[in-house]
């Protein structure tokens, strides 16, 4: 069978019948690869190259199965990592992260920020009032949100840490201590139990034992324009929330950047019709007693790294998450949206 060049025929067939629906650009994709998904599965049988050779795809990033998860909030109940080598690999390999968020009994902090974003959408009366709200200052911490269960609580090394961002701390307990859980939840400001750590510090070295470096942590830094004055607003009732970080949390530091379109009636909610972007994105950075690493351009060219992602609501570039604090860095990226663009500049050294 000439298999490429009954694909281009089909192909060529597919495209020609699929643009002449008067859809939109985005529906008319959808039916022309699921036509030829179709057709092409039909042919594949008679031919003996894989999917990958004919199509020339690039493999689908590792999909986050554990975004539905549901199981007992339950605050014993946690991710344990017992090496750092472990801890690493939770953040550089997906399908690791995935099987061990899976495989695990415990309510990850990804649950409770994904019903603050329902009761939001779904314009929830007194929401402002609801407890639960004080947990949205972890919106937006990346793989943080898994690391740690809905208390704020995962283990590490022979330690259970907690991570307060709420109070700018983050306490430690060694995890064979009497009631270690209880007491970190309740007591955490027993000097003689729990110890207290500011949340720019890198505690891998102390969580794992070994000697650690001795340069400077860099300073949490943010810059967000959510403000009529900030000049991001559509109009009254329709903006686009703009933001700039260097996130610090003691066992977790990345740097992002985002892009949120937003509408309101009583409170700000998700508008899934602004695709806000970021245009262009560069930073500097140095690890600490480690390598420089510069990067510059547009977020498009990532790819289908978990790194970037965008949609008719949200735009985020994140392009380092790491156990591992900087030293200094100089980030700027060009945000657009309401308002047009603009462009946001983060430092520290």
């Amino acid at each position: 069978m000439k298999t490429r060049e009954s694909l281009i025929t089909l192909k060529k067939a597919v495209h020609k019948f699929a643009f002449k629906e008067n859809a939109v650009g985005i529906k008319r994709t959808y039916l022309y690869n699921s036509i030829f998904v179709v057709l092409l599965s039909i042919v594949s049988l008679g031919c003996q190259k894989s999917i990958d050779e004919i199509t020339e795809q690039p493999l689908e990033k590792s999909t986050k199965s554990y975004l539905n998860k549901n199981t007992d909030n339950d605050p014993k109940k946690m991710l344990a990592f017992e090496t750092l080598s472990d801890y690493e690999k939770f953040f550089n390999d997906p399908e690791f992260a995935n099987k061990k968020i899976e495989t695990t009994d415990y309510s990850p902090l990804r649950n409770t920020i994904d019903k603050i974003n329902d009761l939001t959408d779904s314009q929830t009366p007194d929401l402002e009032t609801n407890p639960i709200i004080e947990d949205e200052i972890y919106e937006g911490y990346g793989l943080l949100l898994d690391i740690l269960n809905q208390k704020k609580l995962v283990e590490l090394g022979n330690y259970i840490v907690r991570v307060d961002l709420a109070k700018d701390k983050i306490y430690t307990i060694p995890k064979n201590s009497p009631n270690a859980v209880d007491v970190i939840l309740n007591s955490p400001t027993d000097e003689s139990l729990v110890a207290s750590h500011d949340p720019k510090t890198e505690l891998i070295s102390f969580l794992f034992n070994f000697i650690g470096c001795n340069d400077r942590w860099a300073q949490k830094k943010q810059v967000r324009l959510d403000s009529d004055s900030d000049g991001v607003y559509c109009s009254n009732r329709k903006r686009t929330k703009k933001e700039l970080t260097y996130q610090s949390a003691g066992i977790y530091f990345s740097i992002v950047g985002e892009a949120k379109g937003q509408k309101r009636t009583l409170i700000w909610f998700s508008d899934n019709s602004q695709y806000p972007d970021i245009s262009y994105f560069s930073y500097t950075f140095k690890r600490r007693c480690g390598s420089s690493e510069y990067w510059g351009g547009d977020p498009d060219s990532w790819g289908n790294s978990l790194a970037w992602s965008h949609d008719g609501n949200k735009a985020t570039f994140r392009p380092y998450q790491s156990t591992y604090a900087l030293k200094e860095f100089n980030v700027y990226a060009n945000i657009v949206g309401c308002g047009g663009s603009h462009t946001l500049h983060i430092e520290d050294y």
